[in-house]
């Protein structure tokens, strides 16, 4: 079975020869090829999904921050555009943000204490 790196260097050297290819059809090309499962193929997917969502919003984080926006101030915007998209009421989205704050709160004590 070839390597990480290897097949990685594949999908690059296909996608600089062909500048122009689409780069979901070289990455579904090469999963063939290697007869990667369906399964596999899925969690790949899946995995590409996220993140290219989580590299979407780190790009609007920092637009907003180049325009002088707090990032407590974007959070906010970005948790209600969610409860709107969802037709969340008020309650559901004051939950949503409480939620997500203790979970903020959590993540960065438990950063904290792991850095002593």
């Amino acid at each position: 079975m070839e390597s990480f790196d290897s097949i990685l260097a594949s999908i690059l050297k296909s996608i600089e020869g062909n500048p122009s290819s689409n780069v979901d059809e070289v990455i579904a090309a090469k999963m063939t090829e290697l007869g990667l499962s369906a399964e596999g193929q899925t969690t790949l997917a899946e995995t590409n999904a996220c993140l290219e969502a989580y590299h979407e919003m780190y790009s609007k984080l920092q637009a907003a921050k180049a325009e002088g926006e707090s990032r407590n101030s974007w959070v906010q915007e970005e948790l209600l555009q969610i409860a709107n998209k969802h037709n969340l009421s008020d309650e559901q989205t004051e939950q949503l943000v409480a939620d997500v704050a203790k979970a903020c709160e959590e993540g960065l004590k438990t950063t904290l204490t792991e850095g002593e």
